[in-house]
């Protein structure tokens, strides 16, 4: 009988990672299926599935390989750096280090490589926090940033001497230093309270424990359907090799 030939246990260790591979897959099929898709204007805070696009962040045009096109996530070489998903609702930030990255082939035949492209439709499964300005200490944040704001004044004496030099003496006096300080202060408030309107940043890193942290260029349809045969074939394998295990 093989179970006699080979050794129980040499079958049994088999079977047990064919269990383990065909849980684990089991489970990601589960929550790509059971997660329903959030929009980005509206998602709660948590863990969320989005569906979006790839793009590079703000204001980066290149990344990657230079004799490649533009990616937003290489393996080997384009790791480690956040890029963007964006919806028609908002924009949320990856940070792949701690993420499970499922990939497909490029588009174009020509590069045969496990990467995500800006433009290519993307699909993440992990905990949205949304970042939004400080409400915390606030006059603290006020005279930092007048001070900032005051340096950056006298550091160009001539505009200063032109807005705020009334008697027109090439010097700013007393009084009209309190000028400066009181358009300095309405200055800083209005810029505070304008970014105290602005929306939060949408930013997506990891999952709590126990949960799966997911970034794929994969339509999720297939990728689910992947995973439950998957998980099909390892529990085939696990019930063979057991059973072969135990055939006396």
């Amino acid at each position: 009988m093989l179970a006699e030939q080979v050794g129980r246990e040499w079958l049994l260790l088999p079977a047990l990672a064919s269990l383990w591979f065909a849980l684990g897959l089991y489970r990601r099929y589960r929550l790509i299926v059971d997660t329903p898709t959030s929009r980005l204007s509206s998602s709660a805070q948590g863990y969320v599935e989005l569906s979006g696009t790839a793009a590079l962040p703000e204001g980066e045009s290149s990344r990657g390989l230079p004799h490649l096109p533009v990616t937003v996530w290489l393996p080997g070489y384009v790791e480690d750096q956040p890029f963007l998903l964006e919806d028609a609702f908002g924009r949320c930030l990856l940070y792949p280090q701690a993420a499970e990255i499922v990939t497909r082939t490029g588009d174009n035949h020509l590069f045969l490589l496990h990467a995500i492209y800006p433009g290519q439709t993307l699909y993440a499964l992990g905990e949205l926090r949304t970042q939004r300005h400080a409400h915390g200490n606030v006059a603290q944040e006020r005279r930092e940033r007048l001070a900032v704001l005051l340096a950056d004044w006298k550091r160009d004496d001539h505009t200063l001497l032109q807005n705020f030099d009334a008697d027109g003496n090439g010097q700013i006096d007393p009084d009209e230093w309190q000028n400066v300080l009181a358009a300095a202060q309405q200055w800083v408030d209005a810029d505070i309270r304008v970014q105290q309107r602005l929306p939060g940043t949408h930013v997506m890193s990891g999952a709590q424990a126990g949960q799966l942290f997911l970034i794929t260029n994969i339509p999720p349809e297939q990728l689910a359907r992947r995973y439950q045969w998957a998980a099909w074939l390892h529990t085939l394998a696990w019930w063979g090799l057991m059973a072969a295990a135990h055939i006396r």
